[in-house]
């Protein structure tokens, strides 16, 4: 799992970015230090462990990503392909996507709790015990994906397609929804209510 390192900042109690002794808000250069997260995550080699929070990053192309146990907690991804990534218990919690990609990528064990999903596609992904609880998704469509032992209790889902989805025991409990389409999908496996 990732290094709990804090930042060498006194008082900050944020983890430290990868390749230095403090957080991605207090490095000297962060765009260096975003740079080098970044090409990390894009060289289509295997990497665990990565930090990198707080950070923004656009107009990116991470298809192919190979992740384990790295935190990218609140950040912002606008326009940033994940298509056919291996994320691994990876951690985007309270991120902002904005126009992401994530067709055909393998997000198991993966936390997405607290975030905001808007406009994004995750079409044909395997999402096994992925983590949304409490996230706001709109307009997104997660159709022909396997959730299996998803959460998204207490999340917002606003213009969301579950179409042709695997939701065996994934947890819808406390969701607030408006315009879902579970169309061809084995909802009835679901969890809706509270037991």
């Amino acid at each position: 799992m990732f290094s709990r390192l804090r930042c060498s900042v006194d008082q900050c109690s944020r983890l430290v970015a990868h390749g230095e002794t403090t957080c991605y808000l207090h490095s000297s250069n962060r765009e260096s230090t975003l740079e080098r997260v970044a090409a990390l995550v894009s060289d289509g080699q295997r990497h665990h462990d990565l930090i990198l929070t707080d950070g923004v990053l656009r107009n990116r192309m991470f298809s192919r990503a190979s992740l384990a146990t790295c935190s990218f907690a609140r950040c912002i991804f606008c326009d940033v392909d994940f298509s056919e990534a291996k994320l691994n218990a990876c951690f985007f919690d309270f991120c902002l996507f904005e126009r992401c990609r994530f067709i055909g990528a393998n997000a198991r064990f993966s936390v997405f709790a607290g975030s905001s999903l808007l406009d994004c596609d995750f079409t044909d992904t395997l999402l096994l015990h992925a983590n949304f609880m409490g996230s706001d998704i709109r307009n997104c469509d997660f159709s022909s994906s396997d959730l299996y032992y998803s959460n998204f209790s207490s999340s917002y889902l606003s213009h969301v397609l579950f179409v042709d989805c695997n939701l065996k025991n994934a947890d819808f409990r406390f969701t607030e929804r408006s315009s879902v389409s579970f169309r061809y999908s084995n909802y009835e496996e679901a969890c809706f209510m509270q037991r």
